[in-house]
């Protein structure tokens, strides 16, 4: 409390740590879902034709929302809208939600017809490997299934960068919750009558009722809409213009999965699944650190960019980097250590066999190489969309992927389906590069001395934890065996408690500036909701 007894207001820096954390647990629960619902595709269908037709049935869905909505949302409009409400024009804000709305959600429409119509034909041709019958048809019919979701999704997406502007959060927490509920529902509900299909019509529910329903619910008294076809509006030219590169461009950061699915239908049966787990594994620690922390930087920096402030924003987005990269470094150490006990323990059951299970461990522990390049990426970038700048960052992705492009082909050669993971760090890493440089020379200022520290003494931490967490994981190893379910998981928690020990006595002992930042907040939070 402040004097006089009026509560006292948190700074940006505090608002932005909360949201943060709110913003990754929900991803942590919500990834926790998404091990759950592939648990039950790979236990019911094991590695095989069916299952690498239901992760390729997201490509062509999502290569129509990237290129035509990907960057419309926390992108580009939380950006603008935040603009018109600073200013004290929110009725004009109200108007550019309308026109982006009735305008982009028609092409979505119309987008969405033809693509249902022509996959026959666009399935394979994404997927030159899909040499079956029966998994092309099965590719085309749950890929027809998920495509309307993607409507879904950008309206809703729309609603919730207007509540994001707000300082509100929570919709954004819950919405994935209830989507991954859906399709986790719909897989074992329909399972009778639609097979493995029963997942995409649980995608498409799940759509409509979480990323969609929970916003405009939470927004019903705030939201301004009314058809509006005013393409000639100043915002709605603005809009445009900073949506076009990312319309048009293609980056590292969005390919990289098409392509792992694209080279690995190329290989033998289940590689589509093997890159999918590993990489779903490897991305939930990003999501939780590097997604969440750039998901809720982007408000404030772009109001810190709106009044001026641009050496806060550079000292803001230089310690936002420090806590990511030392939080990442240490875990995908962690995550490379408990690999194979955790992917046995997750997926080792029904149709998932001890190769499918070797295979995704190696994957996954090559992905891990990449994995703070992947959240610095995802918080770095905010710096550029915090200043309405899509164009270089878009540039920068385009020229790394131009680069990037021949690794995966010599790799994929040379490696098999582990060159695919190895190239993902290669390309994510030069993408970050990229990017800092560029954002450090244009904006003047960006102090990186605290990221290097921070790297290092990461490195220190994760060395002395991985070496404890591996001793701990051949102890148990030496007893118990990984393709027994609970003897899995009795190595998986051996490994962790090695690895975490380890790292709880060191972060008591040192106590590291960017665990205290974290730490400072979760008590500070605690004493305000008990004062």
């Amino acid at each position: 409390m402040s004097e006089g007894g009026k509560p006292r207001e948190r700074s940006i820096g505090q608002r932005m740590g909360l949201a943060a954390l709110l913003l990754s647990a929900s991803i942590l629960i919500s990834r926790i879902l998404g091990f759950l619902r592939d648990v039950i595709v790979t236990t019911t269908h094991g590695a095989g034709i069916a299952s690498d037709a239901y992760y390729a049935a997201f490509t062509l869905p999502e290569i129509m929302n990237y290129f035509l909505a990907g960057g419309t949302l926390s992108i580009t409009f939380i950006p603008l809208f935040s603009s018109y409400v600073t200013r004290g024009k929110e009725e004009e804000g109200w108007e550019l939600f309308s026109t982006i709305a009735t305008v982009i959600g028609g092409v979505l429409i119309v987008v969405t017809l033809l693509a249902g119509i022509f996959a026959p034909a666009l399935i394979p041709k994404l997927f030159p490997g899909f040499t079956d019958p029966e998994q092309l048809e099965l590719t085309v019919l749950m890929t027809r299934i998920v495509l309307p979701a993607q409507l879904a999704f950008y309206i809703g997406g729309l609603i919730q960068a207007t509540l994001f502007v707000r300082e509100t959060f929570w919709p954004s927490a819950v919405s994935p919750l209830v989507y991954n509920g859906c399709i986790i529902l719909g897989g074992v509900l329909l399972e009778p009558w639609l097979g493995i299909a029963g997942f995409s019509v649980g995608v498409l529910i799940g759509a409509l009722l979480g990323p969609l329903a929970i916003p405009l619910w939470v927004a019903r008294r705030d939201v301004r809409y009314r058809p509006r076809f005013d393409v000639k509006a100043s915002g709605f030219i603005e809009f445009i213009k900073l949506t076009l590169p990312l319309m048009l461009g293609a980056t590292l950061v969005t390919v990289d999965e098409w392509l792992l699915k694209v080279f690995g239908s190329m290989h033998e049966e289940g590689a589509i699944t093997w890159l999918n787990h590993s990489r779903k594994l490897m991305m939930v620690l990003f999501a939780v650190i590097g997604q969440a922390a750039g998901q809720a930087a982007l408000p404030y920096l772009s109001k810190l960019y709106g009044e001026g402030k641009t050496e806060e924003m550079g000292d803001m987005m230089a310690a936002s980097l420090q806590r990511v990269v030392f939080l990442t470094v240490i875990a995908a150490v962690g995550l490379g250590v408990v690999a194979e006990p955790l992917v046995y323990f997750l997926y080792h059951r029904g149709g998932f066999g001890v190769e499918d299970a070797n295979q995704t461990t190696m994957l996954l522990v090559l992905f891990c190489f990449g994995m703070t390049s992947w959240a610095s990426q995802s918080l770095a970038v905010r710096g550029f969309y915090a200043r309405k700048d899509t164009l270089t960052p878009m540039i920068i992705g385009s020229v790394v992927l131009a680069l990037a492009l021949p690794v995966y082909y010599v790799f994929d050669q040379a490696f098999g389906v582990a060159g695919l993971a190895a190239a993902t760090g290669v390309g994510i890493t030069m993408n970050v590069i990229g990017t800092v440089v560029v954002y450090r020379r244009k904006s003047g200022y960006l102090p990186l001395r605290g990221v290097g520290v921070s790297l290092a003494r990461a490195l220190a931490f994760a060395a002395l934890c991985g070496a404890a967490g591996y001793g701990a994981k051949a102890l148990a190893m030496g007893w118990l065996r990984v393709e027994v379910f609970w003897e899995a998981f009795g190595v998986l928690v051996s490994a962790s408690v090695g690895f975490g020990g380890v790292a709880l006595v060191l972060f008591a002992v040192t106590r590291p500036p960017e665990v205290e930042v974290f730490v400072g907040k979760v008590m500070r939070k605690l004493r305000l909701s008990r004062a």
